[in-house]
């Protein structure tokens, strides 16, 4: 481990009780049943996640750490894939990540989550290391997010990779803010180097963004998001212009609106209901399946390989201790389809037990069509 990792250890154990350290965590086990999109074999994959979460404060001084055990076992270890890609998640910058031990169909590891340091108080703050740097106003494809972008199709859908990044924000105003976001790289071309801008107006958020990206000396992204209420719901919308240098400018835009049905809805069924629908265009993507970038893809660097897509999410209490959801997401360059429902029981105080299906559905040279349906049984447990 890079000493990056070693110093929030030393700082969050060793910070004194009046310095406030609470802790928490949660332990998590999840079974995965499917088949291999190369040669048909079926395979299951269990994962074994103890998370501990540590966060220190004195004064403006604030920390936060979430250190990972996590052991995988299952006949995946023995696919096509895993040969082929491997299982771990792109790498962050900081070596925070430790592989402890190896078989032929298991591993062990552990690592930071989150990890940072930083100042805050009521009129801003700076923080450096692993953290989540959010922007952009859409559920499921973020234009402007291009420092750690939600991939909506990963079976982890609470999960949201985070950036290693020194981080800074202020408060404009009552309702404004500036920030400013460097995530370093190994070379100049690998740096990124943001600002954003955000301001409210008559109920309506609205956010300007740009400056240096990944890819060459002088590649540059400008954009910007907006979300307000429309019709008893939220409308939110983003854009971003990208030029890499490297290749051919373009655009990125998402469209959404997402709206809550009331307790007192006419409609019995719907009662505290949840429902979110988008449009996504990502002028880099291909329209032809043959020329997929899945590299790309695997590596952390896009939310999709085709230029056009829609997807939805609806969520409802079923009952106080059950919920249902159900993601889907339609690529509508090649037709291919993704359904995610799933089933979640409270079964006690902390603990919650969940189902799930993942339907893949469309031609085999589609970029859904190709993956083999899955089976994911979770249990996560909060202390």
């Amino acid at each position: 481990m890079r000493p990056g990792l070693a110093s929030v250890l030393a700082l969050l154990l060793a910070a004194p009780a009046s310095a406030g350290v609470k802790a928490g965590g949660y332990l998590k086990d999840f079974w995965q049943y499917s088949h291999s999109a190369l040669d048909g074999r079926a395979y299951n994959l269990n994962t074994a996640r103890a998370r501990l979460t540590l966060d220190a404060e004195k004064s403006v001084l604030k920390a936060h750490m979430d250190f990972d055990q996590q052991v995988a076992a299952g006949s995946f270890f023995r696919t096509t894939e895993f040969r082929r890609f491997g299982y771990s998640p792109p790498k962050p910058w900081l070596d925070m990540e430790h592989t402890v031990s190896t078989g032929t169909t298991n591993g062990y590891g552990i690592g930071a989550y989150r990890a940072w340091v930083g100042l805050e108080d009521e009129r801003g703050a700076v923080r450096a290391g692993r953290q989540r740097i959010a922007w952009g106003s859409g559920k499921l494809w973020n234009p402007t997010d291009v420092l750690n972008p939600y991939d909506p199709t990963t079976v982890e859908r609470d999960e949201r990779r985070g950036v290693d990044a020194l981080y800074a924000r202020k408060g404009v105003g009552s309702l404004g803010q500036a920030e400013l976001a460097w995530a370093p790289g190994d070379y100049w071309v690998d740096h990124a180097l943001l600002a954003r801008g955000r301001a409210n107006w008559e109920g309506w958020d609205a956010a300007l963004m740009g400056g240096k990206i990944p890819g060459s000396t002088a590649s540059f992204v400008v954009g910007g998001d907006f979300a307000g209420a429309v019709l008893e719901g939220t409308a939110h919308g983003e854009v971003a212009w990208f030029d890499p240098v490297t290749r051919t400018p373009y655009w990125k835009a998402g469209l959404g609106y997402d709206y809550n049905f009331a307790s007192d809805t006419k409609w019995s069924w719907l009662k505290d209901a949840a429902f979110v629908f988008e449009l996504y265009h990502a002028g880099n993507g291909s329209l032809d399946p043959r020329r997929y970038d899945y590299a790309s893809l695997r590596a952390g660097k896009e939310q999709g390989v085709a230029r056009n897509y829609f997807g939805a999410t609806f969520s409802k209490d079923l009952h106080t201790l059950l919920k249902l959801e159900c993601a889907a997401i339609v690529n509508a360059d090649d037709g291919s389809t993704l359904a995610y429902p799933s089933l979640s029981w409270n079964a006690s105080a902390d603990l919650w037990l969940t189902a799930a299906w993942r339907r893949f559905g469309g031609d085999k040279l589609g970029e859904y069509g190709r993956q083999p349906n899955s089976v994911v049984l979770t249990a996560q447990y909060w202390f």
